[in-house]
């Protein structure tokens, strides 16, 4: 309990809902020991949070309780790297009520405003369902889905991490790696 300066009554602080997602984000990148993980002649080109672009393969390592995980996608395994989009269920959510609203307050009004409310919530349900850029998903050969998980890079900021491997592996956006 802490007790706010003049006064005896106990100061109350506000918990934020996602706070061990901000408290993660706030952590330092892992860095990686070059010894223990990198081969002979390979060297680390690009580094996005947990993930590592290396002039072999890319590498993520996930601090655990346990200890450290690392798992690896060799450039020969990688078949495409796809940008993938989430629906925005709350902007489709809100269009919904808006377009709801709008359609009984047309029988009991007969105004054009609820015909604009229906108008805009119709077109806040289809932007919504169109979705946004999440994240890259890194999809290697024979991939399972509980190691497909791990290879999701969140799109936020990393451009150049996936430029640099698409500029080492010759992938274009969207596209199987070349040959296969």
């Amino acid at each position: 309990m802490i007790v706010g300066f003049g006064s005896l009554e106990p100061v109350q602080h506000k918990v934020m809902r996602n706070s061990s997602k901000l408290l993660a984000a706030l952590q330092p990148a892992p860095t990686l020991d070059t010894t223990t993980y990198l081969r002979d002649g390979e060297r680390i080109v690009s580094q996005f949070g947990p993930y590592f672009a290396t002039s072999q393969r890319i590498l993520v390592v996930l601090k655990k309780a346990a200890g450290t995980d690392v798992d690896e996608l060799p450039y020969a395994q990688l078949e495409s790297i796809d940008e993938v989009s989430v629906p925005n269920h709350r902007k489709m959510i809100m269009g919904s009520i808006l377009a709801i609203l709008g359609l009984i307050l047309t029988f009991g009004w007969f105004l054009i405003l609820p015909m604009i409310a229906v108008f805009a919530g119709v077109i806040l349900v289809f932007h919504g369902a169109v979705g946004q850029p999440a994240y890259y998903q890194l999809r290697g050969r024979d991939m399972e889905r509980e190691q497909l998980r791990r290879w999701q890079v969140r799109r936020y900021g990393a451009g150049s991490f996936i430029a640099t491997i698409r500029t080492i592996t010759g992938l274009e956006a969207d596209a199987p790696f070349p040959g296969r």
